[in-house]
């Protein structure tokens, strides 16, 4: 057993490697002295970069001998972005595994020690010295605004917002459309969000068409969700074994509000707090991080998951945090401090999606062992639970306003369930022309309209399908 331990401690070293450093670092300085240029970088840039990049040789207009010509940076450019270390060229160029590119060109290269402190710099702020602030990061003063009429399906208030006039959005063209792998449906407004390669298509649930289209040059968009209020849309994803953030739109005018995280591996799960003020994401580092969407910091880490965490969500009320992962575990947390509240033990195969109930009473789980779970958020057990809810897998299950659920599957199946668990209704994919022969068309993703009259599906040929419920 201590074995096992130790080595599963080894494998997610590199993973923690920067707190450790963080926490390394705070013996030989106080906690009123944070990482800043002056303490802690300028000696490691000093002794491994000056004789090429020092005040007197400057290689590439490159000098590194001060705070301001690290930030300025050289000929081509930015070497550090405040909050962004993998977006670093200072990171990228001091760990290269190719000897061409990797710097400095002679001598012994930095220590992992050495890069884990100017990773942990760059992370925080890029402060100059201990009486510095941290360097604006991505937040573009992104101010939360806690949804103040809280939704309630017998009396759903003021209606939400809805896009006005989006400015064109240029998006990359693919040679055949990409599957929709995120779909959302705002709590408040006839209106949907679907995921496309480098784009987000924003939607009328009951014609299905456009009625504005954000940019996403992050990647693709694997995580679609609104705010409580419906005025923010979340999006998270990335461009796979290279980067992944998360970045919260203003859904009315469709501008970037702020942009967080900054992972070297695609984002697979990611939620947006009902507050505002945090974003939880779920990694292929089996990690959950929750970051502050004011600052861009990160609040706290959970590193419970034994594999890829592949969804996460706040519960209506805020007060808790459902994440699941690969190999069928299902946790909820104090979304605050992140403390462990309970294990839901279930599905015995990857778990595809977490959803709340609109009263933060009950968590649906789906998986591909083709069970849902309507499980008791209080008690921790589960109150519904339907085996053989789709052959071969469960790809999503999304609450509607009203307790309803919509499911899809392998079968090739949407279903539609009544708030006791009951089968009310279940619906085919069409036949389509441009449908590759031998290839079976999927449901990929879920939503219900705000006001129940909707169910909308997203495929694996990139299109969109609507039923009426009324």
């Amino acid at each position: 057993m201590r074995l096992t331990l130790w080595l599963n401690w080894q494998a997610a070293f590199c993973l923690v490697l920067v707190v450790w450093v963080l926490i390394h670092d705070a013996s030989e300085a106080s906690f009123e002295d944070p990482l800043n240029y002056d303490t802690h970088i300028a000696g490691i840039l000093k002794t491994k970069c000056g004789v090429c990049h020092g005040d007197g040789k400057q290689e590439a207009g490159l000098n590194l001998a001060s705070y301001a010509g690290v930030v300025q940076g050289g000929g081509s450019g930015k070497i550090v972005v405040a909050g962004q270390p993998t977006q670093s060229k200072l990171i990228e160029v001091v760990t290269s595994e190719d000897t061409s590119i990797r710097m400095p060109p002679d001598g012994d290269p930095l220590t992992k020690e050495q890069i884990g402190v100017i990773e942990a710099w760059i992370s925080k702020g890029l402060r100059e010295n201990a009486g510095s602030s941290a360097a604006q990061m991505r937040t573009l003063g992104f101010v939360p605004q806690a949804d103040s009429n809280p939704l309630d399906p017998t009396n759903p208030g003021l209606p939400g917002p809805i896009p006005q006039n989006y400015p064109p959005t240029q998006t990359i063209p693919t040679a055949r459309p990409l599957p929709i792998v995120a779909l959302a449906a705002s709590p408040r407004a006839l209106l949907i969000a679907a995921s496309r390669y480098g784009a987000i298509d924003l939607l009328d649930p009951v014609s299905c068409e456009s009625v504005g289209t954000l940019g996403f040059p992050e990647g693709e968009p694997l995580n679609l969700s609104f705010s409580r209020s419906g005025r923010v849309l979340m999006a998270a994803g990335g461009k796979p074994v290279r980067s992944g953030s998360a970045t919260l739109y203003d859904v009315v005018s469709g501008k970037r509000l702020a942009s967080l995280g900054d992972e070297s591996d695609a984002i697979l799960s990611a939620d947006l707090s009902p507050d505002e003020r945090s974003v939880a994401i779920g990694c292929t580092s089996r990690l959950v991080k929750i970051h502050s969407t004011e600052t861009g910091e990160l609040i706290t880490t959970i590193d419970k998951h034994t594999d890829w965490v592949t969804a996460v969500a706040f519960s209506p009320d805020g007060r808790t945090l459902a994440t699941a992962d690969r190999v069928g575990n299902v946790y909820l947390w104090d979304s605050r401090s992140g403390g462990a509240l309970l294990s839901l033990s279930a599905h015995k195969k990857s778990v595809r999606s977490v959803h709340w109930r609109s009263d933060s009473q009950v968590l649906v789980s789906c998986g591909e062992d083709g069970l849902v779970v309507w499980w008791d958020a209080k008690e921790g057990w589960p109150s519904i639970q339907r085996p053989e809810a789709h052959a071969q897998g469960v790809l999503d299950a999304k609450f509607g306003n009203g307790g309803e659920l919509a499911t899809c599957g392998r079968d090739q199946l949407v279903k539609y369930w009544s708030a006791d668990g009951t089968e009310l209704k279940r619906f085919g994919l069409e036949t389509a022309s441009d449908q590759i022969p031998g290839v079976k068309r999927l449901p990929l993703r879920v939503a219900i309209s705000s006001d129940g009259g909707s169910l909308i599906a997203g495929d694996t040929n990139g299109q969109l399908h609507r039923w009426s419920l009324k």
